[in-house]
């Protein structure tokens, strides 16, 4: 059976074909991109992507502000030696990034796009819709051949990420899915990750655990990390005890939000259940400071040990709570690797990646082990 075509090829290999045969000459103008959009029956996304590659490959010239135009022989010859100092462009949308979940993410994929003769052109949404589609809508003027996103938060798809996937630009989802949507996506197994948290307790004889989350206003991180959380609470027969679940916010002043709003909630929720608990699993580690500062505040820390889903990799004393860490390298190449494929044209063999994290033991529990060992 022979492999269906992404939209915007069909409509290269139309006007390639036609340039190659002599039916488009040099000089020629081509019709403007919203005409051509109407002829082909197709989005202007679409006909921008195929003029891209048509440019790319020196089969056009685009001129800003009076359109595209057939390049004759001599020009393509002279266009490709002036294009060998220049590289194609992959764009990436990030969330947001810091020293717990990110840099890496991001410094991996540029070493992979350089070292396959792209240019990673990143930019951030800090969780805002607005600032997504900006910036998406800013990747596709700029003539990217592909879009890694990490999606903002939302109860509701982002428009333009759909318009994306419809029209069969190449695009990889990075730390979220889209449920119900034919769009490839890599990201940590969040529920195996919480689970595996939650039994790290239990054997240490916590089994009175909660758990401290944000809102997922439909964010799949989220949504799965709760499920792994209230699954390993069944799988070692324990009852949960009150969740707690703070609102989601966005990542503009990160600093300033946590030490504003989800201090006070989180200090009031230990005040009424620290009797009940010894032990607390966080979906997020900036959750998980602001948990230990209050515990640290109200002088339990001791009895109530934290975990949570990454941790800080940069200070000075490394990582201090028992967590999964994401496998940013993984991700980053997983990620690439399909994104590359859907650029060439090629079909995938499935839409979810799910690539396990890596348990880490804090330092304090491992020193009481070979305390108890000696």
């Amino acid at each position: 059976m022979q492999k269906e075509q992404y939209l915007y090829r069909t409509v290269y290999e139309d006007l390639r074909k036609k340039i190659q045969e002599g039916e488009l000459r040099a000089g020629q103008k081509l019709p403007p991109e919203q005409e051509m959009s109407q002829s082909y029956g197709v989005s202007a996304i679409t006909v921008k992507k195929a003029l891209s590659m048509l440019a790319g490959e020196n089969l056009i010239r685009r001129v800003r502000g009076k359109g595209s135009f057939i390049t004759g022989e001599e020009e393509r010859q002279e266009s490709a030696a002036a294009q060998k100092k220049g590289q194609p462009l992959i764009g990436a949308i990030f969330e947001h990034i810091s020293s717990s979940f990110g840099q890496e993410l991001m410094y991996e994929m540029e070493r992979i796009a350089r070292q396959e003769g792209y240019r990673l052109f990143p930019c951030f949404s800090y969780g805002d819709r607005k600032l997504e589609t900006e910036a998406i809508r800013c990747l596709t003027g700029l003539g990217v051949e592909g879009m890694l996103i990490m999606p903002a938060h939302g109860r509701h798809y982002s428009r333009e990420i759909l318009r994306l996937v419809l029209e069969d630009f190449p695009v990889v989802l990075v730390d979220k899915k889209m449920e119900g949507i034919a769009v490839a996506s890599v990201r940590t197994d969040g529920e195996e990750a919480m689970r595996q948290l939650v039994r790290y307790l239990s054997q240490k004889g916590r089994k009175q655990i909660a758990l401290v989350t944000v809102e997922e206003v439909g964010t799949s991180t989220l949504i799965e990390r709760r499920a792994g959380f209230y699954r390993g609470m069944e799988e070692e027969g324990l009852i949960p005890c009150p969740e707690c679940r703070l609102p989601y916010l966005n990542y503009e002043n990160p600093f300033q939000v946590y030490g504003e709003v989800y201090r006070e909630q989180i200090r009031q929720y230990l005040k009424t259940w620290k009797g009940s608990l010894n032990g607390i699993v966080c979906a997020e580690y900036g959750v998980a400071l602001e948990v230990t500062a209050a515990l640290r505040e109200l002088a339990c820390e001791e009895a109530i040990e934290v975990c949570c889903i990454d941790e800080n990799y940069i200070g000075s004393g490394q990582y201090r709570l028992t967590h999964v860490k994401q496998d940013e390298k993984k991700m980053a190449d997983c990620a690439m690797d399909l994104l590359l494929k859907k650029i060439r044209g090629e079909e995938l063999e499935k839409e979810n990646y799910l690539i396990p994290g890596i348990f880490r033991e804090g330092p304090e529990s491992r020193k009481a082990k070979m305390l108890q060992s000696g």
